[in-house]
């Protein structure tokens, strides 16, 4: 009788699903089944296509950068949790599969932790008795994950050449120089990866890792030669080893200029080239040598803590025309270049987009007319020129220097300027400030002006005891539209936020006094509106 019962039930049931949906269709939060598609839309999609699509589900694995684990991290998102999403797209089909693998390997992060409500949950996890090994330690999750990693590109070439970089953690990397050197033994077309600090330094407890990247990865993009390891430095010239290093750094090395000067000779196809705490260095190991080959074309240039290079060797490295025209960005900390001598360096470069100077000055500017900053291309200036603390009541040293760039600013000197650094507080009080623009005549596009500010700048500020940028948009008046009259610019004063020290904004805005100045009035809501009526409604659109 049982048996009877259950098999009316099931017919009862086969017939229902025949009929079509039972009385809980009637219900208002029914909604029925969505239908199954009959093809696979994506099937008549290119393979390019379809590869472009899965960047977005992980877009980390398209950073060809050869940047480190901290400096190429995103915004936004968790990079475990976008490459787990792309691994799940492998197992769709087939197609799915072979594009969805080639980006998974291609670029590899390996991450300490989730940057997401997960890693709570799984940290929590990680607590219990059963994630711990046999001697009672918690079992490290990014070595696991190396050990995996390092499992499957021995076990499987075709793997093992897909991979073109390979990021990880500081501590990870400190940690497990022998899983590494194992690991990248078998990435014959690895371009960058993190390394431990001591592989640049000659250190003896990265001699095999070390080995294994000059026997096995001829194809290194980036590489840092530091104090201690001037023997490997000396054997680059003749060696041919990695021909096609495009990122190198020289920090602290005790070597010969001439040895200096071959061993970059032996790379040519350098284009970023960082020289750091060399007080050797002098303006001779850059000008042209008929006994010695030239440095490399350089798109970007970095001088740090190099007190002996002057205005005299910048300009003669810019002598050659193929120097003048790849240079790109240039950055002068601490050297022997002064603030003054700028212009000279800009008149020589015609294509640079970005010019670093972080200088600390004990004299003031000088008296004599010297020309204004001028370049018809530069877009990024950090101009950080700081002085000693001055008595009370003095101003300091470093005002006049800000004077000077100012001048140039209203020159239009540097039109196609779009960022702007500085180390003085006051420097957008002042320039908004500085005397308005002469107008004259009419006609049809209404009044035109003669001096002053005429593109849009955004002028991030900082004082000495400040550990955040201040952000102000400086947008000049006749960028705005045709008006009948002229308004004064109006400045919202906006501290962004810093990404290693965090806090709320300050913000603050300019209005005006009465007496031709302007006072900052604090803000209360994020909706300040000036007296010429203009608004900020969002972060993006900072002037509607």
């Amino acid at each position: 009788m049982k048996f009877l019962k259950l098999f009316r039930r099931r017919s009862k049931s086969r017939s229902r699903a025949r009929n079509g949906p039972d009385e809980d269709s009637n219900q208002p939060n029914y909604s029925p089944p969505l239908p199954i598609p009959r093809y696979d839309v994506t099937k008549k999609l290119p393979r390019p296509v379809l590869s472009r699509i899965f960047t977005y589900v992980c877009p980390h694995v398209t950073d060809a950068s050869y940047n480190t684990s901290e400096e190429s991290m995103t915004e936004d998102g968790c990079m475990p949790c976008d490459m787990r999403d792309l691994a799940h797209c492998t197992t769709v089909c087939k197609r799915w599969y072979i594009e969805a693998q080639r980006l998974l390997y291609s670029h590899v992060r390996i991450d300490a932790v989730h940057y997401c409500d997960l890693e709570i949950e799984l940290a929590a996890k990680r607590k219990r008795r059963s994630a711990f090994d046999r001697n009672g330690v918690p079992i490290d999750a990014p070595e696991v994950r190396l050990a995996l990693f390092m499992r499957t590109v021995r076990d499987s070439q075709y793997l093992g050449n897909l991979v073109l970089s390979l990021r990880m953690p500081y501590m990870m990397r400190e940690a497990n120089k022998s899983e590494i050197a194992r690991t990248v033994s078998v990435l014959p077309n690895l371009q960058y990866v993190d390394l431990p600090a001591g592989i640049y330094s000659d250190d003896a407890s990265c001699r095999a890792l070390k080995q294994e990247l000059m026997a096995r990865c001829p194809d290194i993009r980036r590489m840092s030669y530091r104090h201690g390891s001037e023997g490997s430095f000396a054997q680059l010239p003749g060696s041919r080893l990695w021909m096609n290093m495009e990122v190198l750094e020289i920090s602290g090395l005790q070597v010969e200029t001439s040895i200096l000067r071959l061993a970059l000779a032996s790379l040519p196809k350098i284009r970023d080239l960082t020289l750091e705490n060399l007080p050797w260095l002098e303006d001779s190991a850059l000008a042209p040598s008929q006994s010695l080959p030239s440095i490399p074309v350089l798109q970007r240039f970095c001088l740090q803590d190099t007190p002996n290079v002057t205005v005299k060797g910048i300009t003669a490295y810019l002598s050659a025309p193929a120097n003048r025209k790849a240079l790109q960005s240039l950055t002068l900390s601490s050297t022997g270049v002064a603030p003054s001598t700028l212009h000279t360096i800009l008149s020589t470069a015609p294509n640079l987009r970005e010019l670093l100077v972080i200088q600390e000055v004990t004299h003031l500017f000088p008296v004599e007319k010297i020309p204004p900053l001028s370049s018809p291309s530069l877009r990024l200036l950090h101009y950080e020129i700081t002085s000693p603390t001055a008595s009370y009541g003095v101003q300091p040293v470093c005002a006049s220097y800000y004077t000077y760039l100012i001048s140039s600013l209203l020159s239009n000197s540097l039109p196609t300027v779009r960022d702007l650094y500085v180390r003085d507080a006051q420097f957008p009080e002042t320039l908004l400030l500085a005397p308005p623009p002469r107008l004259f005549g009419g006609g049809e596009n209404g009044p035109q002006a003669i001096g002053g500010l005429r593109q849009s700048l955004n002028v991030y500020s900082k004082g000495m005891d400040e550990l955040e940028w201040n952000f102000t948009p400086y947008d000049p008046f006749f960028t705005r539209g045709r008006r009948d009259s002229i308004t004064r610019p109006v400045s919202f004063h906006e501290a962004q936020r810093c990404q290693s020290w965090g806090g709320d904004a300050r913000k603050s805005v300019l209005v005006g006094n009465g007496f031709g100045g302007f006072l900052a009035v604090p803000v209360d809501d994020g909706r300040p509106k000036s007296s010429g009526g203009w608004k900020r409604d969002s972060r993006q659109d900072l002037w509607r």
